[in-house]
């Protein structure tokens, strides 16, 4: 550590005592700039929430998500997942499984038909989805809330 932080004295400062970007100093071109690790604005992470929960049965993409705040799809993922605790994937997916779980109490619908109101594009992703994440398959927790 002490030969980093002489290394980076040596390498870092200019005769004026101006940093100046160089190997191995954190000043490189690579971490110059480095996003924050604040996560996305408190603003944007509800507008992104918001638009998934009403928007499930659509294409909820990282492309998508990233375009409502502007930010690229890298950016993004990485802000998203340190605001969330998950990625956005798996938030999608949790919010997915949470519509199928509504459904299936609230409504008689079949769950074919359930999957593919909550977003997903078969029964078959459903139950997998839904068994991964409930611990029981869709069938079993309608007879259990029942």
């Amino acid at each position: 550590m002490l030969s980093r932080v002489g290394n980076l004295q040596s390498q870092s400062e200019t005769q004026s005592g101006v940093a100046v970007a160089g190997p191995g100093n954190g000043l490189d071109s690579g971490d110059l700039h480095a996003p924050s690790r604040s996560g996305l604005p408190p603003r944007a992470f509800r507008r992104v929430r918001e638009y998934i929960v009403v928007h499930l049965a659509e294409d909820l993409s990282n492309p998508v998500l990233a375009g409502l705040v502007g930010l690229s799809t890298y950016y993004f993922t990485r802000a998203f997942k340190r605001s969330a605790g998950v990625s956005p994937h798996r938030f999608v997916l949790r919010c997915r499984v949470e519509r199928v779980k509504q459904l299936l109490v609230e409504t008689e619908l079949p769950l074919a038909q359930i999957a593919i109101t909550a977003g997903f594009n078969d029964q078959s992703h459903c139950t997998r989805r839904f068994h991964e994440l409930v611990g029981t398959t869709p069938r079993r927790f309608r007879w259990l809330s029942r």
